[in-house]
């Protein structure tokens, strides 16, 4: 039977969000207040398409490849809609569990218990129909169930994870960099072993941290398609992985100095035209000059810089 494959939701979208969908324009609350807001204003009038013609970049195309290669369903694990199953027409929006950006969700709740399994608890509650992880194991009863996680998205969904039966868990396989410690420790043996050497010069799907998850899960539907592990064990196929990776070189990371917030900014301005106004590209400058950014710090910071240059007061 064809695996599963479930994978967090990206802030990459295809489409611009209505400004209703933006996380930072919800009113402040409790957890079950700010979600049944948030459920309001996800009209059946702001839908467009499959997920696949929503979300994008990197990271959700690998997850992508990998299900279409084991001919599986791809589903996502979206802060701001549940879990979303292909052929459910979604929108386009902004929401995030992660703690930085205009849209965290966690900024608004401001009364009662937060964090992101509160969240998830209130979203799932406000949502018609709302299906959980257990749902799916339950519904996809004998198949593999591949789930590639971050750090947040494992604090999001650590209520359900901690539900998984004894039986269930032999058929999960789950990928993150060091994602155990953030996991329910009986989940730990369905970790598959992948780390930084995942990013190295020796790995045939080398990449960022952004899509280090996805890329791991690309890596063993690859794996699994061409009978190189068979999937009957996560300890067996662990075995094999490490195996695989026994002479793989860690990446050499760079030494680099960490700029402030307007020496960014003021980078940015610097290089506008040789970044041809991209942001990515602008990044890559940035680093290559010997400097250091996080990836999400940069975007907000490329925003304040192009606020700047629209206005003409850089």
């Amino acid at each position: 039977m064809k695996p599963l494959v479930l994978i967090p939701c990206t802030d990459r979208k295809r489409i611009r969000p209505p400004e209703t969908l933006l996380a930072r324009n919800l009113p402040n609350g409790s957890a079950f207040e700010v979600a049944a807001e948030w459920e309001a204003r996800l009209s059946p009038q702001c839908c467009h398409a499959d997920h696949s013609m929503v979300y994008c970049g990197r990271a959700y195309q690998e997850a992508a490849t990998a299900a279409k290669i084991l001919s599986s369903e791809l589903v996502v694990i979206s802060a701001g809609l549940g879990l979303v199953r292909q052929g459910h027409p979604i929108p386009s929006y902004s929401l995030t569990v992660a703690p930085s950006g205009e849209d965290a969700i966690l900024r608004k709740i401001t009364e009662g218990q937060s964090g992101p399994g509160v969240w998830w608890r209130a979203l799932r509650a406000s949502r018609t129909a709302s299906f959980g992880i257990n749902d799916l194991l339950r519904e996809a009863s004998e198949v593999l169930v591949l789930i590639s996680l971050s750090a947040s998205y494992a604090k999001l969904i650590d209520e359900e994870l901690s539900a998984v039966s004894e039986e269930d868990i032999g058929r999960l396989r789950i990928f993150g960099a060091g994602i155990n410690e953030h996991l329910p420790r009986r989940l730990s043996s369905s970790v598959m072993p992948y780390d930084m050497r995942l990013n190295g010069p020796n790995s045939p799907i080398s990449g960022t941290m952004s899509d280090f998850s996805s890329r791991a899960l690309r890596h063993y539907a690859d794996c699994l398609a061409s009978g190189m592990i068979e999937g009957a064990s996560p300890h067996d196929d662990g075995a094999v992985l490490s195996d695989i990776m026994k002479n793989w070189e860690h990446r050499e990371i760079p030494v680099r100095t960490r700029m402030t917030d307007e020496e960014v900014v003021d980078f940015v301005l610097d290089n506008w035209s040789a970044a041809g106004g991209r942001s990515g590209v602008s990044l890559r400058l940035l680093r290559d000059s010997g400097h250091a950014c996080e990836q999400g710090r940069f975007r907000d910071l490329f925003k304040v810089a192009k606020k700047r240059r629209l206005e003409g007061i850089a």
